[in-house]
């Protein structure tokens, strides 16, 4: 039979081999400013602890939550070409793209702060998360359009679909 799970297709056996879905987070980050000069910003580690041994790790996405948002300049402002939000092992491995972040995201008219939301990872960074460990996140030459757009309390996550 045919399962398809977050976008994964994957068959089940006769062994019924399932996926499981683990959700691990970072600690809370009170801010992250985005400034009009191109710069990579550090954002919270990710530990992985709780995968079972022998566990198979199928897709993994990582996740940016933030609770609100917030144009300090007082005119238009938004996100200033296309970044990403990138991942790697901390032993240190090399930096993958995870989110992609488009140009003109967050676009504000004027000073302002919003609600916040869950950014899900679009690319599958299952090569880089292999299991448990710590994971260090960047959001690579992060950039406004004019001084400043500041994220309050973000967390990082990783979403991992793995097989036992």
């Amino acid at each position: 039979m045919t399962v398809s799970i977050n976008g994964v297709t994957t068959l089940e056996t006769s062994q019924d081999r399932q996926l499981f879905t683990l959700d691990s987070w970072s600690d809370t980050q009170e801010e992250l400013l985005i400034n009009a000069t191109a710069a990579d910003k550090s954002l919270p580690d990710v530990t992985v602890a709780e995968l079972p041994a022998g566990a198979t790790i199928v897709r993994a996405i990582a996740l940016f939550k933030f609770r609100m948002v917030e144009n300090v300049y007082a005119g238009a402002n938004a996100i200033n070409v296309a970044q990403h939000i990138q991942v790697r092992d901390d032993t240190p491995g090399t930096y993958r793209d995870a989110i992609s972040i488009a140009d003109n995201l967050f676009n504000f008219s004027e000073a302002a702060r919003e609600g916040g939301d869950v950014l899900v990872g679009d690319h599958d960074i299952a090569v880089e998360v292999v299991g448990n460990d710590t994971y260090n996140f960047k959001w690579e030459l992060a950039d406004a359009d004019q001084i400043s757009i500041n994220f309050n309390d973000i967390q990082v996550g990783l979403r991992i679909l793995y097989s036992v």
